[in-house]
C-alpha cells in the first residue's frame, strides 16, 4: 500500500508592521509571537491571525521564546536587555527588565523547566532567574559567545570563534573546552542529547559525538553554513549554505554520517533562509529566497537521489525569512521579510 501524500494547506495570514527576526509558538500550538527588526513584539491568534501588539523594545529585538509549558516570554534586544513579557496580556507594555548591560545578549533559552533564562554577553554565559535574580555567571571564556543552548536542565553549550564550550552549572560549575575549525554560526544538539552540530562560516559543518568524546568534519559546502536542524528522532541532519540551492541531510543511523553519502534534496531555486523538523514527526519544512515553501520527508527511500523527493511547494509572494512547526508538528508559521505571517495546516 503507498503512502499517502502529505500537502500543507493554506490558512489565515497577517500583515505586521515590522520585518520577523524570530516567531515563538505558545505550548498548545494556538498563539505565535513574533519579534520585530524595529523592536515590535506581537501575538498572533492562530484562528483568524488576529495581530496584538505585546510592546516595543527599541530599538530592534534579536530573538524570542515562550516558557516551556507557561506563559511568560523572554526577549533579547539590541539595547542590551532581556526583558520577561506576560504573553497573554490584553494591553502593550514595556516588559521587564532582567537584564541589562553593553553587549548583545545572544543564543536567549529558557532552561528546560522554564524557571529560568540563560544567554550569552561576551565571554560569559549567565543564567537568571524570572525574579529578575542572577543564579549563575560561568565564564569567562576564551572567546565571545555567539551560540548557546540547553542540553539539560544542569548544563550549557555555547560557542564562538573556535571553540565549543560544555558550562556544568553549581554545584559542579565547571567548563569543558572543544576545538572548532573555525566561527561557529549555528549550534545544534540531537534531541536525545548525543551530537552537537555546528554551522561554520567556512563552508563546514562538525560533530561532536559528547558522550563518546568523538568529532568529525563535513567539508564542500557552497558558502557558510547557516541552516542546521535535527530530526525529532535524531537521525537526521539537514544543513544549508548560503551558496547553495541543495539541502544536505545527515544520516546518523549506524555508523553514520561518517563515510556516508547525504541525502541532497532539491527543489529550491534560490538560497535557503530556514529550515525545521517536526518537534514529533518525519517532516521537514524549508523557504528560500526563491519564495518557495518546500515540505519534505527525508529518508532511506531518498538516499543518493536529488530533488524529486519534495511532497509540495508553496510558491509565494515574496522571499521567505523563517518557517517554525507548532509544538505538536500540525502548524507551520511562514514568516517573510515584508511582514507577512502565514499560516498552514499540515495533511497527511
Amino acid at each position: 500500500m503507498s503512502r499517502p501524500a502529505a500537502v500543507l494547506v493554506a490558512g489565515p495570514q497577517v500583515l505586521l508592521d515590522d520585518y520577523p527576526v524570530d516567531l515563538a509558538w505558545s505550548p498548545d500550538g494556538k498563539q505565535l509571537v513574533v519579534a520585530g527588526g524595529e523592536g515590535r513584539l506581537h501575538r498572533v491568534a492562530r484562528e483568524g491571525a488576529q495581530a496584538t501588539l505585546l510592546g516595543t523594545q527599541e530599538p530592534g529585538l534579536l530573538s524570542v521564546c515562550w516558557q516551556p509549558g507557561g506563559k511568560l516570554l523572554a526577549t533579547a534586544g539590541q539595547d542590551g536587555s532581556v526583558r520577561l513579557w506576560d504573553a497573554l496580556a490584553a494591553a502593550a507594555s514595556d516588559g521587564t527588565v532582567i537584564h541589562r548591560g553593553l553587549q548583545w545578549p545572544l543564543g536567549l533559552a529558557f532552561e528546560p523547566r522554564g524557571k529560568a533564562v540563560a544567554f550569552a554577553a561576551g565571554k560569559v554565559v549567565r543564567v537568571v532567574g524570572l525574579d529578575g535574580v542572577l543564579r549563575e555567571e560561568i565564564g569567562p571564556h576564551d572567546c565571545a559567545l555567539t551560540q548557546l543552548a540547553w542540553r539539560n536542565g544542569n548544563e550549557v553549550l555555547a560557542a564562538g570563534n573556535g571553540a565549543l564550550f560544555i558550562d556544568r552549572l553549581a554545584p559542579e560549575s565547571s567548563i569543558t573546552q572543544h576545538a572548532l575549525d573555525g566561527a561557529p554560526l549555528t549550534l545544534a544538539i540531537s534531541p536525545d542529547g548525543r551530537v552537537v552540530a555546528n554551522g561554520l562560516q567556512d563552508g563546514q559543518v562538525m560533530f561532536r559525538h559528547v558522550l563518546a568524546q568523538k568529532k568529525s568534519r563535513m567539508s564542500g559546502y557552497d558558502g557558510k553554513v547557516t541552516q542546521t536542524a535535527w530530526s525529532a528522532n535524531s537521525r537526521y541532519l539537514a544543513t544549508a549554505a548560503t551558496g547553495g540551492k541543495v539541502i544536505i541531510v545527515w544520516d546518523f543511523s549506524g555508523k553514520g554520517p561518517e563515510g556516508s553519502e547525504p541525502l541532497q534534496l532539491q527543489s529550491h531555486g534560490d538560497r535557503i533562509e530556514s529550515l525545521a523538523f517536526q518537534p514529533e514527526g518525519p517532516y521537514l519544512a524549508s523557504g528560500g529566497r526563491d519564495w518557495r515553501v518546500v515540505l519534505w520527508r527525508p529518508g532511506p527511500a531518498a538516499q543518493g537521489k536529488q530533488a524529486e523527493a519534495s511532497l509540495d511547494v508553496q510558491l509565494l509572494d515574496g522571499p521567505v525569512s523563517l518557517v517554525r512547526w507548532s509544538r505538536d508538528g500540525r502548524q507551520l508559521a511562514v514568516a517573510q521579510a515584508s511582514g507577512r505571517l502565514r499560516f498552514y495546516t499540515l495533511q497527511a
